[in-house]
């Protein structure tokens, strides 16, 4: 009868995890209705002379372990059949284990599954930023080495670019007295022409001290004084140039 009721048992596990809500199937209830009446019957009477056979601790053991998972599995089954059942059955179990949660085999499985998601989303964006930084590298070294062509580029590809830009600096320096030239031309001129004030306005240099203070009050002027000196200043040379340069274009 054990025997059977067992097997009983171990059948109705493998079904629920095979089939969908078999808890909800007519086989389901057969199975019930059999395994009660097992409990329920007579155990055979044993000879008086001789003593009952012991069961081995592996048997127990699987016994046991049987019997747990299917109160667990039926336990699970109430979560959706029966809720409010469910929640006071967790209560009571929280009581007896002094816990103030208790986090399902199933639910637990998902938690871990969203945290290996969410590393691999991780991953995959810091791979993103690397390919990123990888791909301003090379355009700057694309860039040097069109720049200076004369060297070649070796096996150290930061120390050729390294290299190049030693080799731009030695040029500017050889260049700076012609520069100077320039700029004291530029002095001279206290009015800027239109390419002097297209420089300016990018931001690639300033005023000469002459040239700003004829832009200033030109751009007075210009702007039908809606900026005094002082804020004009305060706005910086790049602005005092846009402000001459739209107005030379709206002409």
């Amino acid at each position: 009868m054990k025997q059977l009721r067992m097997l009983l048992i171990d059948c109705r596990i493998e079904l629920r995890k095979l089939v969908r809500d078999f808890h909800k199937t007519e086989l389901c209830e057969r199975l019930d209705v059999a395994m009660q009446t097992l409990a329920a019957a007579t155990p055979v009477e044993l000879d008086a002379k001789s003593p009952p056979p012991a069961a081995s601790a592996r048997e127990i053991k699987e016994t046991s372990n049987q019997v747990a998972l299917a109160w667990q599995m039926a336990a699970r089954d109430l979560k959706f059949s029966d809720r409010p059942l469910y929640d006071a059955m967790s209560k009571k179990v929280l009581a007896r284990i002094g816990s103030k949660t208790l986090v399902d085999q199933v639910d637990e499985l998902r938690q871990l599954e969203d945290a290996v998601a969410g590393m691999q989303e991780q991953q995959a964006a810091a791979e993103q930023a690397r390919l990123a930084r990888e791909a301003e590298r090379d355009a700057v070294l694309g860039a040097l080495a069109t720049a200076v062509p004369e060297l070649d580029d070796g096996g150290d590809r930061i120390g050729v670019a390294l290299a190049r830009i030693g080799w731009l600096k030695a040029q500017a320096v050889k260049a700076a007295p012609s520069q100077a030239r320039s700029t004291i031309n530029e002095e001279e001129s206290r009015v800027p022409s239109a390419e002097i004030l297209a420089v300016i306005a990018a931001g690639a240099r300033q005023f000469t001290n002459a040239q700003r203070e004829w832009c200033v009050g030109e751009a007075m002027v210009l702007s039908g004084f809606q900026f005094t000196p002082m804020e004009l200043i305060e706005q910086g040379d790049a602005r005092i140039a846009k402000i001459i340069i739209e107005s030379m274009r709206s002409r």
